[in-house]
């Protein structure tokens, strides 16, 4: 592999700082209950990195429902959704973040990286707040600024972006292969983070206990940055 200027870093939120997705998961689980959809393994698996409207319609895809609804039922549906998550955002603290995340962004700023959050989540800054990340990310993308949701790259180019990098300089950091591809597709070097193979990751670590300065050294195959 090619050395690379290594300039910024640009996190995806859930998955990779915190374990959030399990309360979208059990928002969705809700409203599919309510709308007397099973609720399966695979649409467990498959849900996390989408989009809050890709999610709904693939939970009614999972039982041919997906034209049953008009736009707006949709949207009062995914509003549905998003103030049960709001809920459970609320109980979040410092202790909800992943194991190694805390003392990596401490090794982050102390070697004067910028960081910046790559999360399409209008959630993103009160979970940001609520897990006392604030100082780590004074940079979050304004999630209703992007035309697409991942795995459209629109949010990696953003978060470079406030950290005034190329996306080529950058390491992302993801969990979902929705995500990957939406990091690889901007042009950054991807890190995944998930015990499973990633397709398209650069790099793979298997838990958030792995991340370190040298970790990604490694996986650039450099042996300064």
């Amino acid at each position: 592999m090619q050395p690379r200027h290594l300039r910024g870093f640009l996190f995806d939120l859930h998955g990779v700082l915190a374990d959030s997705w399990q309360y979208h998961l059990a928002s969705w689980q809700t409203v599919a209950q309510e709308l007397q959809i099973p609720w399966t393994d695979q649409l467990a698996a498959t849900l996390p990195g989408m989009s809050r409207a890709d999610s709904l319609q693939a939970i009614l895809a999972s039982v041919g429902r997906q034209s049953d609804f008009t736009p707006a039922q949709k949207q009062r549906l995914t509003d549905h959704e998003n103030a049960l998550y709001r809920q459970y955002v609320a109980s979040l603290t410092p202790a909800n973040r992943l194991p190694g995340v805390t003392a990596f962004l401490d090794e982050l700023v102390a070697a004067g990286y910028p960081m910046a959050l790559a999360s399409a989540s209008t959630n993103a800054p009160a979970e940001i707040a609520h897990l006392g990340l604030d100082r780590y990310f004074p940079q979050i993308v304004p999630a209703g600024s992007l035309k697409a949701s991942k795995p459209a790259p629109d949010v990696y180019l953003a978060a470079a972006a406030l950290i005034h990098q190329h996306p080529e300089d950058c390491v992302a950091f993801e969990d979902t292969t929705t995500g990957v591809r939406a990091a690889k597709t901007a042009g950054c070097f991807t890190i995944g983070i998930n015990a499973q193979p990633l397709p398209r990751a650069d790099a793979r670590l298997a838990s958030t206990r792995d991340l370190s300065l040298s970790a990604v050294q490694r996986a650039l195959g450099q042996l300064n940055v």
